[in-house]
């Protein structure tokens, strides 16, 4: 046991290499082990259609498609059915890991970092990697055993060992460059000593505080004077590439009255069957669309008033045990209920029930039906014009919002239609009208009706954006007039609270104990409050201290210094913890140095 606890020890020359190879795996849909993962990122093919490009190395839309379906799987493991937003955030982060990967592997072959056979035999011999540690073949009794790991590492009987060579071959120019960019990490005992002086003083402090929030935006005059002065300054903020608007149709896959009705009688024929002695709990494991309680053959156990939605619980509690009642309507769809049993504790009133909860779909008869009227549309949409074809089919055509080719989105009921956005782009003309679209939401078509080229965004369409920064600016000088008049005060002898008294809106807060590290109370973090805590004396006042969303003026009340003592015995997990947020800070700032120089081309839109 004792080789085996050092082995673990000394195997920690190469636990970042892999920890490197997690991490940026998990963008990719999670590590799949050692060969598989270097064949399909490193090994893929570049021949095919690019999707995008990092510096000479081509990212294809191969590539992209089997990153984004790995990311996918693995969320909806976790997640199960995922949103749109969801698959949104799966898509770019899959294309944010092949990114990185491919910087990464450049890094790596532009330095030739490649190790030798006798540097990968020496890792394999003293710092075994975790997953040949647990393997069976190296354990007895379900431990690992050097012997036979040893046995089998120097006596190998063929190729067993080239995979684990490959995958070493792979990971340890990664870990060589680590090496070199966290080289010159360095974490002082100053910097440590500090640190855990701010988490272990406390302070005392009266504060006057003033946030801009505070400010009614109603008593602000902005003139068009001030408005067009920031459009000319702020031109770049307002820079708007091309954008483009379509008028739109949309018939949404909602069940209509047949497909209730076609639910509504499967509910009364179980209810028929249940009475006629069928047994509910095999109808439920049977028919039940409850993901929860269906595979439970449709127990729900005991519960009370307030814990189901309120036409389930009206009709349960006015049952008897035995009683089967329905079908029952909610916004999830029909319910048929089965009494079980009834008691009375200190809670009150409870129910014990199963139930088959019966979904209302659309069918695939409406499914066609909606498809047919799109259709249909599409066509006299082309040929008698898209405002002809509104009128024909008694339809209200729909205005997207400006769309940015990379633009996914088109306002409720259609969601994410990323077709029609294409179309749009793709589109010669305004006027163009497009097929039949389909997402999980609805059916559409869609017509061109106009483009608009890149500038800067006219006044018009950015006033709210401009009113604001007025509000902001205008709120900022009215805190700084408010609290300069505070600071005249306080500097000829006026009590804190008079101060208050006497300017509206500004807050008095009393006594107020935390440590040098933690949120300050009302005004948040600020490493500029907490450096004026630490050179101020007790009893001493501040000058104005210009916050995030307002200023303040404080009275240090006093600190309370931390035990020294304790300084000795917690140094070294004080030193840890920042020795570790230091090289993480610099790997990261590392990493964003690479990507910023890196000429990276995103052509996902022209794919997705």
């Amino acid at each position: 046991m004792a080789t085996m606890t050092s082995i673990r020890e000394r195997q920690k020359v190469i636990l970042w290499a892999f920890l490197l190879i997690f991490l940026l795996s998990i963008s990719i849909g999670g590590l799949v082990g050692g060969a598989d993962l270097i064949d399909q990122i490193f090994g893929s093919n570049l021949a095919g259609n690019a999707v995008g490009a990092v510096n000479k190395d081509r990212i294809t839309i191969e590539e992209l498609s089997q990153a984004i379906s790995m990311q996918t799987q693995q969320a909806r493991e976790q997640y199960g059915e995922l949103s749109d937003r969801l698959l949104d955030q799966v898509e770019n982060q899959a294309w944010e890991g092949l990114v990185n990967l491919v910087l990464w592997n450049s890094e790596i072959e532009s330095r030739r970092i490649a190790p030798t056979g006798e540097q990968i035999f020496h890792i394999l011999e003293n710092y075994p990697p975790q997953f040949l540690l647990e393997n069976e073949a190296f354990q007895t009794d379900g431990e690992f055993d050097p012997a036979l790991y040893y046995q089998a590492l120097h006596n190998p009987t063929g190729s067993e060992w080239a995979p684990v060579e490959a995958y070493l071959a792979s990971v340890i120019p990664g870990e060589n460059i680590r090496q070199l960019v966290l080289a010159n990490a360095y974490v002082s005992k100053e910097e440590v000593k500090a640190a855990w002086y701010d988490k272990n003083t406390d302070v005392t402090f009266d504060y006057l505080y003033l946030s801009t929030g505070k400010i009614p935006t109603d008593s602000l005059l902005i003139d068009e004077g001030q408005l067009r002065a920031i459009h000319r300054r702020e031109r770049e903020q307002f820079w708007q590439p091309e954008t483009r608007i379509l008028e739109y149709v949309v018939w949404p896959k909602v069940p209509n009255r047949e497909d209730t009705l076609e639910v509504l009688e499967t509910a009364n024929d179980l209810i028929e069957r249940a009475k006629a002695g069928e047994d509910f709990a095999q109808i439920a494991l049977t028919y039940s669309e409850d993901p929860g309680s269906g595979p439970d053959s449709g127990n729900l156990g005991w519960f009370g008033k307030g814990q189901m939605v309120k036409p389930f619980e009206d009709a349960a509690f006015g049952a008897q045990v035995g009683d089967i009642v329905g079908p029952v309507q909610s916004q999830f769809g029909f319910h048929v209920i089965k009494v079980e049993d009834r008691r009375e504790d200190e809670e009150g009133e409870k129910v014990n029930a199963r139930h088959v909860l019966l979904k209302v779909n659309i069918s695939p008869q409406s499914h066609n039906s909606l498809r047919s009227q799109a259709n249909i549309f599409s066509f006299d949409a082309v040929d008698s014009g898209f405002t002809a074809a509104l009128q024909i089919h008694g339809q209200k055509g729909l205005t997207s919002p400006p769309l940015v080719i990379e633009d996914k989105y088109l306002p409720p009921p259609a969601g994410r239609m990323r077709a029609a956005v294409r179309f749009a782009f793709a589109a010669e003309e305004t006027g163009q009208v497009s097929d039949v679209f389909e997402n999980e939401n609805a059916y559409m078509v869609v017509q061109l009706s106009d483009i608009r080229p890149a500038g800067v965004q006219p006044m018009s369409a950015v006033r709210d954006r401009l009113v604001r920064i007025a509000w902001d600016e205008e709120t900022k000088r009215r805190v700084s007039m408010k609290m300069a008049k505070a600071q005249k005060l306080v500097s000829a002898g006026a009590d804190l609270q008079a101060v208050a008294d006497s300017i509206p809106l500004i807050e008095l807060r009393t006594d107020v104990t935390q440590k040098l590290n933690q949120m300050f109370s009302g005004i948040g973090h600020s490493p500029i409050l907490k450096g004026v805590l630490k050179a101020m004396e007790p009893g001493e006042v501040s000058g104005i201290v210009e916050l995030e969303r307002g200023e303040a003026i404080i009275r240090l009340i006093g600190r309370q210094e931390p035990e020294w003592e304790r300084y000795a015995m917690e140094w070294k997990a004080e030193y840890d913890r920042f020795l570790t947020r230091r090289l993480n800070s610099i790997f990261e700032d590392w990493l964003a140095d690479i990507r910023e120089e890196a000429n990276i081309i995103d052509n996902r839109h022209a794919f997705y």
